[in-house]
C-alpha cells in the first residue's frame, strides 16, 4: 500500500491510530500517534483508513490550501548515491549521546539513563570517557551498526556531578566502497546543573519519551583526502571476489553478515489468535523467542534479529530479562531502526 504524508492510518499490530507525517525511508513511516508522540512505524503494520491530508501549521499560516497535493514517498525519502567506480557517495553521518529519565513523570528527580545513537549508514567504533584531572576514566567502548542506539550505563541523580567533562572518540567504517570521513574527537562540558532543568529535556525522533540530546558530530564531519586510483582499483578487485557462503542472507538489502531474523508477531506464529487471551499470546511469543535463539546458538548463527514490533513494550521488557537472567554472556541491543523502526532486538551470540 502507498502512503502519503497525512495519511491517516490505524496500526495493525497495536491499539490505536495516527498521522503519517513523514517517511524515515522507502519502508518506515514516521507516524503521529493519539499519544502525541512521533513513531517509527513499518508501512506493512499500517492500515490507511481515510484519504485525509494534514498540513503543519507553518504551512497553514503561509497560505497553503488544504487541497494542496502532499509529498510522496519518493520525494521524501533519500536514497544512497553510487557512483561509476562503485563508491557509496553517502557522507553524512550523525551520532548523539542521549540523557533519559528513567521517570517521565518526574523527569527533575528521576534518575537517568545515557545512550549511544549511530544515526548513520556508517558504522562506528567508540570510546567514551570522562576526564578525571590530567587523566582520562574509560566507560565505555565498542562498535555499533547502523542506524541503532545502545543503552551505556544508567545514572544516579547523586552520581551527577562524576561526569563534568566526558570525551568521545568515533572511527567510521562501513562494507564495500566508500569514502573515508575522518575521525571524531570531541569532548562534551556534561554540566550537571543542567539536568535540573525541564527545558534540558526536549521531543525527538529516538525515543518516545523526552530526552536531552547532544550530537557529538556537529561541525565535526569532514571528508578525508579522496581515495587514490590505487586504493580504488583494490576496492573493485576486492568487490569481484567471491564471497565465502553464509548460512543464512538477510533479505534486507546491504546486509553481509550472517544474520537470521525471527518475526514474533502473533499472526506470523499462529492462524488461530483471536480468542487468545493477552498472557497466552505472550506465553506463544516468548516459546518462539526461547526455540529460536536455542537452535541460533546450537548452529553457531553469530546475530539474531527477533522483531517484537513497538506495542506496549511487555514482550520486548520478557525478552530482556530473559536475556539478562539465562542468557548473561550474550549481548544485544536495539536492532537498526532504518530497517526495522524501534520493533526489533538484535542478539549476537558469537
Amino acid at each position: 500500500m502507498n502512503f502519503k504524508k497525512g495519511d491517516k492510518v490505524k496500526f495493525l499490530n497495536d491499539v490505536g491510530e495516527g498521522v503519517v507525517v513523514r517517511f524515515q525511508d522507502k519502508n518506515i513511516a514516521i507516524v503521529h500517534n493519539n499519544d502525541g508522540f512521533e513513531i517509527p512505524v513499518l508501512m506493512s503494520e499500517l492500515l490507511k483508513i481515510e484519504d485525509r491530508y494534514i498540513f503543519d501549521d507553518k504551512q497553514d499560516r503561509e497560505g497553503n490550501e488544504a487541497s494542496q497535493s502532499p509529498h510522496t514517498i519518493e520525494e521524501t525519502i533519500e536514497t544512497e548515491d553510487i557512483d561509476e567506480d562503485g563508491l557509496n557517495t553517502d557522507r553524512n553521518a550523525s551520532i548523539f549521546f542521549a540523557v533519559v529519565p528513567e521517570n517521565k513523570d518526574d523527569i527533575l528527580n528521576s534518575d537517568l539513563k545515557i545512550f549511544l545513537i549511530n544515526d548513520s549508514n556508517f558504522r562506528i567504533l567508540y570510546s567514551i570517557s570522562r576526564s578525571e584531572g590530567e587523566f582520562q576514566s574509560l566507560m565505555a567502548y565498542g562498535n555499533l551498526e547502523d542506524n541503532t542506539k545502545l543503552q551505556l550505563a544508567d545514572i544516579k541523580r547523586d552520581e551527577l556531578n562524576n561526569f563534568e567533562e566526558i570525551n568521545f572518540q568515533i572511527i567510521f567504517f562501513r562494507k564495500g566502497n566508500y569514502y573515508l570521513l575522518n575521525p571524531v574527537n570531541r569532548t562534551l562540558n556534561f554540566k550537571p546543573s543542567r539536568f535540573y532543568k525541564e527545558k534540558s529535556f526536549t521531543e525527538n525522533d529516538f525515543f518516545h519519551e523526552k530526552a536531552f540530546i547532544y550530537e557529538i558530530t556537529k561541525e565535526e564531519i569532514n571528508i578525508a583526502d579522496h581515495i587514490s586510483d590505487d586504493d580504488i582499483e583494490k576496492a573493485k578487485k576486492e568487490k569481484e571476489r567471491k564471497e565465502p557462503k553464509k548460512v543464512y542472507q538477510s533479505s534486507k538489502k546491504g546486509r553481509d553478515e550472517e544474520i537470521e531474523e525471527i518475526d514474533l508477531h502473533i499472526q506470523e506464529l499462529t492462524d488461530e489468535y483471536s480468542s487468545l487471551s493477552n498472557a497466552e499470546i505472550l506465553d506463544i511469543q516468548m516459546s518462539r523467542f526461547t526455540t529460536a535463539l536455542e537452535g541460533a546458538i546450537l548452529a553457531g548463527t553469530r546475530r539474531i534479529v527477533f522483531i517484537h514490533g513497538v506495542g506496549n513494550g511487555r514482550l520486548k521488557h520478557e525478552i530482556l530479562k530473559t536475556l539478562n537472567r539465562k542468557y548473561p554472556k550474550l549481548r544485544y541491543q536495539d536492532a537498526s531502526f532504518k530497517e526495522y523502526g524501534y520493533g526489533a532486538t538484535l542478539v549476537m551470540i558469537k
